[in-house]
Formats: C-alpha cells, structure tokens, sequence
C-alpha cells in the first residue's frame, strides 16, 4: 500500500488484499481501463467533502505502472530525512510551523538519498549523523505557487555522537531543534504530521 498525503488527508493506493476489511466502500473506487486515473490526485485535492480515498489496482495491472500513470500529471520530487538517535536514546525533532516534525530536506542532482538525508539533519540542526537503515518511505502532495507535487521522502534511521549539541537553520523557520527523551516523545507526537507518526512506528516495528 503507498499512502500519499494532503495535509492530514490520506489518498491510499492499494491491492485487493489491501484494502482495509472496515473501508468505506463509499470512499473506495476502483477504476476500469477507461477512467482516467491521472486525475486521482487533482479530485484527493478538490474534493474536501471525504477525507481519505483508496483506489484499488486492478488485478491485472502492475502496481508500479499503475501508480506511475496515476501520478503522471503531478510534479514528483525526492527528499531525505533522519530518524536521528544519540547514545541515550533520545531522539532529534525539529519545531516549525507550530508543529513537531523531523528533518528532512530536498535531494541534489546526483546525490545519493542516504547523503540527502545526512546533509539535510546537519544543515537544519546542525548534527553530524550517520545513518543506520532506511525505515520507510513517505509521500506528500501539496501546492504552495505552481503544480500540484508529490514529495517521496526516504526516512532513515541514524545515530549522532552523544555530545551532539543543535543549531536550528532559523532561516528555514526552524525555531528549535532538541533531544527528545523518550518521556517526553508522545507530548511532541500528539502535535505533529501523520507521516511522521508513520515513521515512528515504523521505526519500533524494525
């Protein structure tokens, strides 16, 4: 299943066996060879009256090539970001925009994902992490001036030396960066994104 965000809004594209056995089957399309699906995206994003969709792939479609088609007019980037740990076990978060969340940024041309995210943890906090494994991939739609984008976000898991001290980026409006031990970890995660909620737990299940 790829889960694609709009805010706080899930458009889920899924097999058959899939699909949640409690799905709203009103909420629930699955489009035959003359629908255009390239269109999905623009009706998750117009149509505030549901708040998730799930299409099923067809059985006899590839689901890469059937993603791909249904994501073909929306501009699709990559980003990195990091899941940083230090040696106590407390975990890096960044405050931006009134909301907890973990850094991430943009992948360069030619730059592997894993150095987008190493790149990325370091600029905006200032942390020099290595990265352990990747723990999922997350993706994002949005428009802030120009097309509808897709943003595919490799999360890794990683580990900063333990006397790591932060340095938020304030000029990418990060008001703080800190180490949040794992007390304090449901007070941030009860104010941030589902994706990074996603990225927690999937972090405990590896």
């Amino acid at each position: 299943m790829l889960n694609i965000y709009f805010k706080r809004r899930i458009l889920s594209i899924c097999t058959k066996q899939e699909v949640p056995v409690n799905a709203d089957e009103r909420f629930l399309l699955c489009p035959d060879k003359d629908y255009d699906i390239s269109q999905i995206p623009f009706l998750m994003e117009n149509n505030l009256s549901f708040q998730n969709l799930i299409v099923e792939i067809p059985e006899d479609e590839d689901e890469k090539e059937f993603t791909d088609r249904l994501l073909s007019k929306v501009v699709r980037i990559n980003a990195g970001g990091g899941l940083v740990y230090d040696a106590c076990g407390n975990c890096l978060m960044i405050y931006r925009n009134g909301t907890w969340d973990l850094p991430k940024g943009m992948q360069e041309d030619g730059e592997d994902i894993s150095l987008t995210a190493i790149r990325e943890v370091e600029e905006e906090c200032g942390v020099k992490a290595r990265p352990l494994e990747l723990i999922r991939v997350t993706h994002h739609a949005y428009r802030i001036y120009g097309p509808l984008t897709v943003k595919s976000i490799w999360w890794y898991r990683m580990v900063a030396d333990e006397k790591a001290s932060t340095h938020p980026q304030t000029e990418e409006g990060i008001e703080k960066c800190e180490w949040v031990t794992p007390d304090d970890l449901d007070y941030r995660l009860a104010n941030t994104y589902p994706s990074i909620q996603d990225v927690f737990e999937a972090a405990l299940k590896k």
